[in-house]
């Protein structure tokens, strides 16, 4: 009885980490196909001002597919599917560093996958769904990527990851989804809304432009690190029995 039980959390755990490779193929495959279809005003069905509309486009199917994700998979992993989430939740103590790990390089394979399949679909064009900052403007990226991931990460930690807030945790499958919504159709056009290194990481492998790249990693992580310590300061007790 014992060894089926050890069995049985082995499976759940192993299960934990391809639910992330799943899902972040899910959204990388998703934000990568809106980019690359709404990448101008000429390229789809030839309508003048496309581009406008396509911000548009593109935030909503970034909310969609985000809510759709978070209902499929947020029961068994949490539906972090990004490493700046992961590193929050690591240090707020709600994964381990082995975790951490793990799901991070989970996620980063399925951010691959995802880029590659569009990839097979759209080839070259693709690149226009790379996340770049406007104008080379390096700063006002870095603190635009910086303040969308920080409330992105903030909404799952006081939403998603919490012990008390049981409303919260059943509006937050949503207020997730708007919160990327929102801030894609804001900085969409700005720096690429990505809030996400994985789903930077992605498609600039398969197209093999790493420009800029650093900032997607660096604003992320931060904005996710100064969310983690205002969910400890003000919201720790949530996790209290």
């Amino acid at each position: 009885m014992q060894e089926r039980t050890i069995a049985a959390k082995a499976a759940a755990s192993k299960s934990n980490y391809l639910v992330e490779i799943v899902g972040t193929f899910f959204l990388v495959f998703a934000c990568c196909s809106a980019g690359t279809v709404y990448s101008g005003p000429d390229y789809l069905l030839g309508i003048a001002g496309l581009d406008r509309l396509g911000t548009i486009g593109e935030g909503l199917v970034s909310a969609f597919v985000l809510v759709a994700i978070v209902y499929a998979i947020a029961y068994r992993s949490g539906a972090q599917i990004n490493p700046a989430v992961t590193i929050a939740l690591l240090v707020t103590g709600k994964v381990c560093a082995k975790e951490a790990a793990l799901y991070i390089a989970c996620q980063i394979l399925g951010a691959v996958i995802g880029a590659a399949v569009v990839y097979s679909i759209f080839g070259g064009v693709m690149a226009a769904s790379l996340t770049l900052p406007a104008d080379d403007n390096v700063v006002r990226a870095l603190i635009l990527e910086t303040v969308m991931t920080f409330t992105l990460v903030y909404v799952i930690l006081t939403t998603l990851w919490t012990n008390k807030n049981k409303l919260a945790h059943l509006a937050g499958l949503l207020a997730i989804g708007f919160t990327v919504g929102f801030n894609v159709l804001l900085g969409a056009s700005v720096s690429g809304a990505s809030m996400n290194p994985a789903r930077s990481f992605g498609p600039a492998l398969i197209v093999w432009n790493f420009d800029y790249l650093w900032i997607y990693w660096v604003a992320p992580i931060l904005g996710g690190l100064i969310a983690a310590g205002l969910y400890m300061g003000l919201h720790r007790d949530l996790d209290l029995p």
